[in-house]
């Protein structure tokens, strides 16, 4: 094998990675909801955990699933060449978004959780590890973009 069918499979391993995580997470959450029954008091937690679910797939599932998608871009632009107006507004519209949510997750965790003096870098790290997901992908979309507009 030569490095150009490296790169397709490695870019065709990425994509389908995505997309199975993305229909996985979405069959999952579909399931959930309809199975939910009828709201009452005594269901009301089913109600909580299914909303936890929903923020789940929109905070780390989502990010994820675009990350695999543009690293497997990254990996091989030329096999993508034809979609490049389409890639250069969807990886513009997640950086300015994976980058902006995280400004403001982390802005929002600063106002309600005001640590103490000894548990800043500690609060620093996990906030950082916790919005992963959005940044790397944010990053991710900017490298992309860059790509796109240098092809």
């Amino acid at each position: 094998m030569d490095k150009m069918d490296v790169k397709r499979f490695t870019a065709i391993a990425f994509t389908a990675l995505g997309i199975i995580v993305f229909t996985f997470f979405s069959t999952q959450l579909i399931l959930t909801k309809l199975s939910l029954p009828p709201w009452s008091i005594e269901t009301e937690g089913k109600y909580v955990a299914y909303g936890l679910q929903v923020y789940q797939f929109l905070f780390f599932t989502l990010p994820l699933f675009f990350s695999l998608l543009l690293a497997g871009y990254l990996v091989y632009p030329s096999m993508l060449r034809r979609f490049y107006v389409a890639i250069r507004v969807l990886s513009l519209l997640l950086a300015i978004g994976g980058f902006g949510v995280t400004v403001v997750m982390m802005y929002l965790a600063v106002i309600n959780y005001l640590p103490v003096i000894n548990n800043i870098p500690v609060f620093i790290l996990t906030s950082i590890a916790g919005l992963s997901p959005l940044w790397v992908m944010a990053v991710l979309a900017t490298l992309a973009f860059k790509k796109s507009i240098r092809e």
